[in-house]
């Protein structure tokens, strides 16, 4: 996950003790947080702070957390938005289409359940980047889903650019056999041989070695200096 410590969130909850507990939550991995009980407030700390993140209740006086996000998302399409919402809601999550939200969340939730959101939320600030240095002279681009090396796009298959942006969220990561296999081809039974051929055949186009081998547990992007 994103290391946070340099990061705003901007939190919008309208129930004081939920607010409160989850700012203490949130104050462990952020360098700031921004909480407000309304959706109006919440707009004008927006504007001033600028935050990385936002958490919004999409019910809330003044104005609900839909609509705030649609006035935000007018000026800013890709910041990443966890919205919290109740059962009885399911009117309001019709308006949502569009909005481009990054994670629901049903109150009451867990800490677990909110680093889960927080962590989907740092794959979306890294996929914002668009193209992220692999390092060796690689290149991914999240926008165009593309793998170039020194300039050059390379070539590849819809499932072998699947596997390479898998790794590329997290290119520091040992990714086991078993999460790329669901990952890649869902719940069909597909076999470790089937991986090990779809990297074969990426191996085979890269000029230089990308790809590493972890004996027994999975890949990882191979980091030279």
């Amino acid at each position: 996950m994103t290391d946070f410590k340099t990061m705003k969130v901007l939190y919008a909850e309208d129930e004081n003790i939920i607010r409160e507990e989850v700012s203490s939550i949130l104050s462990f991995f952020f360098k700031d947080v921004i909480a407000t009980d309304n959706g109006n407030e919440a707009f004008l700390q927006y504007e001033e702070h600028k935050p990385d993140i936002l958490i919004f209740d999409i019910c809330m006086p003044e104005l609900d957390g839909l609509d705030l996000l649609r006035k935000i998302r007018i000026k800013n399409k890709n910041i990443p938005v966890i919205m919290l919402t109740a059962h009885t809601e399911n009117p309001y999550l019709l308006r949502a289409v569009e909005l481009n939200i990054t994670r629901y969340l049903v109150k009451p939730f867990s800490k677990d359940t909110l680093l889960e959101a927080l962590s989907e939320c740092s794959k979306t600030l890294f996929k914002n980047q668009q193209t992220i240095n692999l390092k060796n002279k690689y290149y991914f681009n999240f926008k165009n889903k593309t793998l170039l090396y020194d300039k050059t796009i390379i070539p590849l298959t819809a499932n072998e650019l699947k596997l390479i942006e898998i790794m590329a969220l997290k290119p520091e990561t040992i990714h086991k056999f078993d999460s790329l296999i669901e990952t890649i081809w869902g719940w069909e039974d597909i076999s470790k041989e089937a991986l090990k051929s779809l990297v074969k055949g990426i191996r085979k186009k890269l000029p230089t070695p990308l790809i590493h081998n972890v004996f027994g547990i999975g890949y990882t992007f191979r980091i030279d200096s």
